[in-house]
């Protein structure tokens, strides 16, 4: 149970880093470790520089000559298409499309850290997604398009 809850905060907590990111124009690990602060997480440096790294933050400078952290913005690269993608590896164990649905199941407690993760996908033919503890239930229009749906999400997981 430990470890799924260790992975999961470090999911969570890269959520919150990319997001401080892309709204707040922060320059340096010391205000990022402060806005954390203020969200009640406590992180150490070294974390924080491997979040980062893993994130593929880098140093902007703007035109006023300040640099602040940013996150790469293509497809390929985007700091929360990674994060969905580890989220997806961690937790989920097992993707099922039955009829016109997908179900996926997850470890504990991890199903509402996976429907956002799939959202953040942006996935096509989903209609909708439902989390309880360990499932994600996906509502797709027809049958082929839950298999689809399913295959998306297991090519998504390593």
């Amino acid at each position: 149970m430990y470890i799924y809850t260790m992975k999961k905060s470090t999911i969570q907590r890269q959520r919150l880093i990319a997001d401080f990111i892309d709204s707040e124009n922060v320059s340096s690990q010391n205000q990022l470790k402060g806005l954390l602060k203020k969200n009640n997480i406590q992180i150490t440096q070294a974390t924080l520089s491997r979040d980062l790294n893993e994130l593929g933050a880098i140093k902007k400078r703007l035109k006023n000559g300040r640099l602040i952290y940013v996150l790469p913005k293509n497809q390929d690269n985007n700091a929360q298409v990674k994060i969905a993608k580890k989220a997806l590896e961690d937790f989920v164990l097992d993707v099922e499309p039955v009829s016109n649905q997908v179900v996926v199941k997850t470890t504990t407690a991890a199903a509402q850290v996976i429907a956002e993760s799939i959202d953040n996908l942006y996935i096509d033919n989903i209609v909708a997604s439902i989390a309880g503890d360990n499932v994600v239930l996906i509502i797709s229009t027809d049958e082929s398009k839950a298999r689809e749906v399913a295959k998306t999400i297991e090519d998504n997981i390593k």
